[in-house]
């Protein structure tokens, strides 16, 4: 989840700060370093309430309506003292950075020391803010509503942490999947146990891990200023442990939850999974043919018959490659952070850093590879059922045909048309893309009133229903 525009405005010129500081005394820091400031900065001027939070308050706790201007005016108050503390906090940093560089102050990192020095103070302020807010606002609530407060502080941990992950599978929103699903009163019942279930576990591995990023922020700072690499390998692989712990919560729900929605449960797994591992469970393009395939009106029935038979074989061989690769991707993805780490270390010590795009211990290129040309010989397959216009039709023009086409342009090379050559080959014409068989082209249009605009302001459509363009011709 984004934070609001406001924020971003005031915490960018800061983080730049921050880093111009270094950079003007002579000691900018790599992009990892500017990478874990700019992470410092996103967290310390992140607000913890927003005044879209209404809404998910009003649900999580069945605000009645006499409630709901009373706390959007606290959250209004919230938001003017947030922003003020932004405000005194964006002056006390530059103020320190102008008077670092006035005192002939030479390290960078020393700047940067005093740039961030007001931050400790600002995050003991910020979370008296949020302890204030949260107080005022449960002031205003009855019992019942006290009751149903955790549920409350649980979904919009999910809303603010969920989007943040960095790991595949690690951002999915199962409550968001099942109810695109539309379940029925039935299912809703018998999956409500579970979605309780994964909503705490679920909740207690956000916390767990949002809990270790603050604990690993100050020692990841100071570890990119000595140019620490094993140490930044180290204290991101802390992190990334917390992320994996996300991840196995949804994968584990993902499971359950399929478990209970009963005959619909492959459905949901499938939309699961293809969410929160989209470059894993993305559709095979051999699958894509096959589809394409089977719409052949030509088909006999055999065919029908033999094509079926080979995308359902085909589908089991797709199971079996998407599960080969996700579990290459679930190992792999979370040794990144070290895995970069150690190029730097690499990199410092002299070593020559890899041709571009070269990656030779990226496994999950590898499986990904395989999966793709896995496919070639059920396509083969599925040729071999096709008659020789029914291939022309899938795989488009005949040789004979391209090679005409290109004779054609060779003759002529503007895209005039005939009659243009006729007329003297349209020397210091330009093509007309929409017009390129050289028709006479219809009369200019009318400038558009008012009143000749369809709803929205869109201009109404002037070409005939077949959505070709005027003068017949197809655009190349």
């Amino acid at each position: 989840m984004n934070a609001h525009p406001t924020i971003h405005r005031l915490a960018r010129p800061l983080a730049v700060l921050a880093v111009a500081a270094a950079a003007a005394l002579g000691t900018a820091r790599p992009a990892a370093a500017q990478a874990g400031r700019r992470m410092l900065f996103a967290e310390a001027f992140r607000p913890d309430i927003m005044q879209r939070d209404l809404s998910l308050m009003a649900q999580q706790l069945q605000l009645e309506e006499w409630q709901r201007p009373v706390i959007e005016a606290l959250i209004n108050d919230y938001t003017t003292a947030f922003n003020t503390g932004v405000d005194a906090m964006k002056d006390r940093m530059r103020t320190a950075s102008e008077n670092a560089v006035r005192s002939g102050t030479t390290g960078g990192d020393q700047v940067l020391q005093k740039v961030l020095e007001p931050l400790g103070s600002w995050r003991t302020e910020k979370e008296q803010m949020l302890a204030k807010f949260t107080a005022d606002v449960k002031s205003q609530l009855g019992a019942q509503q006290l009751e149903r407060w955790p549920k409350f502080e649980r979904a919009l941990r999910r809303e603010r942490l969920l989007p943040e992950g960095d790991l595949s599978g690690e951002r999915v929103d199962l409550f968001a999947v099942v109810a695109r699903m539309q379940p029925t009163p039935a299912e809703e019942e018998a999956t409500a146990p579970v979605l309780a279930q994964y909503e705490v576990s679920l909740d207690q591995a956000l916390a767990a891990r949002s809990q270790r990023s603050k604990e690993v922020l100050p020692r990841l700072e100071a570890a990119m200023s000595a140019m620490d690499y094993e140490k930044m390998g180290d204290l991101q692989d802390q992190v990334m442990q917390a992320s994996v712990a996300v991840r196995e919560a949804n994968d584990a729900a993902i499971e359950s939850i399929a478990a209970a929605m009963g005959a619909r449960g492959p459905e949901f797994r499938r939309a699961a999974l293809e969410d929160g591992y989209a470059d894993v469970y993305r559709i095979h393009p051999v699958m894509v043919l096959m589809q394409q395939v089977r719409k052949l009106p030509s088909l006999s029935p055999e065919q029908v018959a033999q094509v079926d038979a080979l995308t359902q074989e085909f589908a089991g061989a797709c199971d079996q490659a998407n599960a080969k690769l996700a579990a290459v991707v679930k190992a792999e993805e979370p040794k990144a952070a070290k895995r970069r780490a150690r190029a730097m270390m690499e990199r410092k010590a002299g070593a020559p850093a890899s041709a571009p795009g070269t990656k030779p211990d990226d496994e999950v290129a590898k499986a990904r590879a395989e999966k793709e040309a896995m496919g070639q010989p059920y396509r083969e397959r599925l040729m071999a059922i096709l008659g020789p216009e029914q291939l022309a039709e899938i795989n488009g023009p005949s040789p004979d045909e391209t090679e005409r086409e290109k004779l054609r342009l060779m003759a002529d090379p503007k895209g005039l048309g005939p009659k243009a050559q006729e007329e003297g080959g349209g020397d210091g014409v330009e093509p007309n893309p929409n017009n390129p068989s050289g028709a006479d082209a219809p009369p200019p249009p009318a400038k558009i009133r008012p009143d000749d605009r369809s709803q929205g302001g869109q201009r109404r459509k002037t070409a005939d229903p077949a959505g070709e363009p005027a003068g017949g011709g197809q655009p190349r």
